[in-house]
């Protein structure tokens, strides 16, 4: 087992002392993320799927806690190793370098190693996506105020021996949040496969070979996509993306068989970032009313030279 700790700074708790509305709240935000990042880690998506979790996944977040200590509030915590919980020894995130050794973290720990990106590479890493930085984000929720902070503190068995989670690093994390795509609808035309090292996940293969994560939405299940396997197919789907901008992987709304000489669609119907850029900023700058369509359209209106896009970046200024 490993061994935790979580440390409760300047929050609205008599020292040494939790409350059980605090400590559930606590708990739903620390296991919501660990199931993430476990999620992410074996299957390459974070945001869990139809159905029951898996025993091992109940398992692996099912973390104990066996001490409540004075001083600031502190919890001692014990979690199990993933990769004793979970016995195939195949995961999702192949370009993550320190993926394989992931498995010999706990969830508890995996955790602390996703906020530990978010803050110090949230533009370079596999393991982050917009999903897992909402988790991340929602620990806003339960800190009493400005200078509470939870540390959480691991043993020398994990790779990140602690980060601490506060406004101030939730806001550059909520930064990150808003700044990364958000899912798309897309057609793709393709061959339905296996995915390789992974039997029982799917891929879909494009013309130019392009290899496509692929997993079935909540209407679907993996029996009902069977028949597809080795045909060429056209699939309606929902894009997520990774912070970096690029396809994690595509889940499948609709499945059916291509007709005729249907060509691949090798680049998604993506959106376009200064339409983000300006959703942010209106959020950040607390714009009342602000309609994106609406403010275009008023741009046009106007009948000035710059378009929508340089006016953003006057804005910026």
């Amino acid at each position: 087992m490993h061994k935790h700790r979580i440390i409760l700074k300047n929050f609205n708790l008599e020292n040494g002392k939790i409350s059980f509305s605090k400590l559930a709240e606590l708990q739903d935000r620390l296991t919501a993320l660990a199931e993430g990042a476990v999620l992410n880690l074996i299957e390459g998506r974070s945001k869990p799927g139809r159905g029951q979790k898996p025993k091992w996944l109940k398992e692996v977040i099912d973390f104990q806690i066996t001490g409540l200590n004075p001083g600031s509030t502190i919890l001692e915590i014990e979690a199990p190793e993933i990769s004793q919980v979970y016995q195939g020894k195949q995961f999702g995130i192949f370009d993550e370098v320190d993926a394989e050794k992931l498995l010999n973290e706990s969830a508890f720990g995996l955790s602390s190693y996703v906020y530990d990106k978010a803050i110090s590479q949230p533009e370079s890493s596999g393991m982050l996506d917009k999903y897992l930085l909402q988790k991340v984000t929602d620990f806003n929720k339960i800190l009493d105020n400005d200078n509470s902070e939870i540390n959480l503190i691991s043993n020398g068995k994990s790779k990140v021996k602690s980060v601490s989670i506060k406004k101030k690093t939730l806001e550059k994390v909520s930064i990150t949040e808003q700044k990364t795509r958000e899912s798309v609808k897309t057609p793709i035309i393709g061959t339905l496969d296996v995915m390789r090292h992974k039997k029982e996940q799917m891929e879909i293969v494009t013309t130019k070979d392009q290899r496509i994560r692929a997993f079935p939405g909540n209407n679907l299940n993996i029996k009902n996509l069977k028949k597809f396997f080795g045909e060429k197919v056209k699939i309606t789907g929902l894009a997520h993306f990774k912070t970096d901008g690029n396809l994690k992987y595509i889940e499948i709304l609709d499945i059916q068989t291509a007709r005729g000489d249907a060509e691949s669609i090798e680049e998604l119907t993506l959106p376009i970032f200064e339409e983000i850029d300006l959703k942010r900023l209106a959020k950040e700058q607390e714009w009342q009313g602000f309609n994106e369509g609406k403010f275009k359209q008023s741009i046009k209106d106007m009948k000035v030279e710059e378009s929508p896009e340089e006016l953003l970046e006057l804005l910026k200024e």
